[in-house]
């Protein structure tokens, strides 16, 4: 089966958990599909090439790949947004372009388009080239979801977001709670399909060449680094600096955190409103106990970061899914999570895999951080238990598994719209 896939991050770029997702579920499906996949250029990247199994089309215009270059374009800064989504929207054009030019036989029996984002290719593909469209929906950040990252007083991105779910003949979410969210904003609830992720880091915790000793002096020599002493407990948080991930109401829990745990000392892993941290950090008292990263993390550095928690945090509003609770409880790190957040995430209710609390209060995150570094045996039960619900539950090859199913059940249904 031929498929094109539409993404706006595939290695060796990778910014946020979309990038995460396409690295880890690709070699997978490459290996029953002929995949083509369609994604931006950050200046840097050839245009055409073939990586492991997967053909890959880079458009890159003179401008914005000028831009690109010179810089990775930050979605939560509102300029760089602007031009991120331009460059989203003209390389959505070069995509159609290029599919168009292809003999009918060559054509993908089917196009995957990611995100409300590359909503221009989804729909030219549908009424132009008359192709299937499967819509995977890995954020309502910007029309759907109550909290949201930019502004949409007119309702244009829901509205876009609502027509991409018509024409699609099937739309992938990763969680119940996404298919009800969907439902409930008057989507079609039958051609919903739930495929829920796997965990980050699989493919490398389970290379018996993983070096886990190596890994715990890097996190020792990252501690140091950082000036954060042997025996003061990491409380570690990873997500974009912004609203949606509920970083506010973590800065105010921390006042509470402070009196109780004097030696705690919160990490902030990720980009975005910087300048509000620092301010807010500054106003409450907090220098020194709260600690960012200073830019976007991944790959071993990143791994670091978690092996030196003790704690992680990640109180989001809202999470279409969450890759970084998979992160933390793979590394056996205890997880909170904010209530936004599926409750997949649970596990066995008896034994939970991670421990929730009320994203929108800081007195119910600080109270979960002061309990769990207050009580080392439900500490170690819970990393337990999260290391095996991500072992046992979410598997890359059982996602791979289930979105081709969703294919080719696409493909077997007729498109009357």
């Amino acid at each position: 089966m031929r498929v094109a896939y539409v993404i706006n991050q595939f290695p060796p770029i990778i910014t946020a958990g979309l990038g995460r997702y396409v690295e880890e579920i690709t070699p997978h499906l490459a290996g029953d599909l002929r995949l083509a996949v369609f994604t931006l250029n950050d200046g840097h990247q050839p245009v055409h090439e073939r990586r492991e199994g997967v053909t890959v089309y880079r458009p890159l215009g003179r401008v914005l790949g000028a831009v690109s270059r010179r810089r990775r374009l930050n979605r939560t800064r509102r300029a760089e947004f602007v031009l991120l989504a331009v460059n989203v929207v003209v390389s959505n054009w070069r995509y159609f372009l290029r599919l168009r030019r292809l003999d009918p036989g060559e054509r993908p029996a089917l196009v995957a388009v990611h995100d409300s984002t590359n909503f221009l290719a989804a729909l030219l593909c549908h009424y132009v080239l008359r192709l299937p469209v499967v819509f995977h929906v890995h954020t309502t950040e910007y029309g759907v979801a109550p909290q949201r990252s930019i502004a949409d007083p007119l309702g244009v991105f829901a509205a876009v977001e609502r027509w991409l779910g018509r024409i699609a003949r099937r739309v992938v979410v990763a969680t119940p709670e996404v298919r009800e969210q969907l439902a409930a904003a008057g989507w079609n609830r039958d051609t919903i399909d739930v495929v829920c992720l796997g965990g980050t880091f699989e493919r490398m915790l389970a290379d018996p060449g993983f070096d886990r000793a190596g890994l715990r002096s890097g996190a020792a020599a990252l501690r140091a680094r950082l000036g954060i002493a042997d025996d003061d407990p990491v409380l570690l948080f990873v997500g974009r600096l912004e609203r949606q991930k509920g970083i506010y109401q973590l800065l105010e829990a921390m006042q509470k955190i402070a009196v109780s745990l004097p030696g705690l000392r919160l990490v902030m892993v990720g980009e975005g409103d910087e300048a509000g941290v620092a301010r807010i950090v500054a106003d409450a008292g907090l220098d020194g106990r709260v600690l960012t990263s200073g830019g976007f993390v991944d790959g071993r550095a990143l791994l670091e970061y978690y092996e030196m928690a003790d704690i992680c945090v990640f109180p989001s509003l809202f999470e279409p899914f969450g890759l970084v609770a998979t992160e933390a409880m793979a590394l056996a790190r205890p997880t909170i999570l904010g209530d936004g957040f599926s409750r997949i995430f649970l596990g066995d209710p008896a034994h939970p895999a991670v421990r929730y609390a009320r994203s929108a209060d800081p007195g119910s995150i600080a109270d979960a951080v002061i309990d769990l570094v207050s009580d080392p045996v439900a500490c170690r039960a819970l990393a337990e238990n999260g290391e095996r619900f991500v072992r046992k539950r979410l598997s890359w090859a059982r996602a791979a598994g289930e979105t081709i199913a969703v294919y080719r059940v696409a493909l077997a249904g007729r498109d009357d719209r």
